[in-house]
């Protein structure tokens, strides 16, 4: 990897923060939030999680440098939940 390249992590000082939206299917309640965001809370470099109930959505703020958005989508699988195929 180049080391002047900013996504580096053995150069990196700081974090570089991403927030991705992603379509779910099947959260409809209090219980589903929290069901949702303390899986995705627990993995490294996730700096926020918010869950939109009537668009059916995650928003997740994370560092690119510590997670990957395939991580996010495994925790919302493992969570009891699916990523929906498409977001609107």
């Amino acid at each position: 990897m180049d080391p002047a390249d900013p996504h580096n992590p053995e150069h990196a000082d700081h974090p570089i923060l991403e927030t991705i939206e992603i379509a779910t299917e099947g959260e409809d309640c209090d219980e589903c939030v929290r069901k949702l965001r303390e899986p995705l809370m627990r993995i490294p470099g996730v700096q926020s999680v918010s869950v939109d109930l009537a668009r059916e959505r995650v928003i997740v703020t994370f560092d690119a440098r510590r997670t990957h958005a395939p991580d996010l989508h495994d925790a919302i699988l493992k969570s009891g939940y699916k990523p929906a195929p498409i977001a609107d």
